[in-house]
């Protein structure tokens, strides 16, 4: 992930530890989206794909952003359909990522 070098640059820590408070940070949205949704709270949902789409964003994870972007954008038109059926998009893009953020934080650094 070069993004992830170029991050380790500017913010002067290891790509690890990025990688780890990235990660943090996505799931912990994740777990925002998941309980909006589940609980009818599309405000939540939509304000938890924003804080997503900021860690994607810092990654330039296009993917993720649009799908979050999409899901963002249903939750506050309050289309709950919508938001559920892009909700499986975001899970998955959301499972590469953490894969390789995962192994960059693993490597250490």
């Amino acid at each position: 992930m070069t993004r992830l070098a170029e991050l380790e640059e500017l913010l002067g820590r290891g790509v690890s530890e990025i990688a780890a408070t990235l990660i943090t940070e996505l799931t912990k949205a994740m777990a925002g989206i998941e309980a909006g949704l589940a609980d009818g709270d599309l405000a939540g949902a939509a304000l938890a794909a924003h804080a997503a789409r900021n860690s994607a964003l810092m990654l330039n994870a296009q993917p993720m952003l649009k799908a979050l972007g999409e899901i963002e954008a249903a939750a506050r038109v309050r289309d709950e359909a919508l938001a559920r059926d892009v909700l499986t998009r975001v899970r998955t893009t959301w499972a590469a990522l953490r894969a390789r953020l995962d192994s960059e934080a693993a490597r250490g650094g």
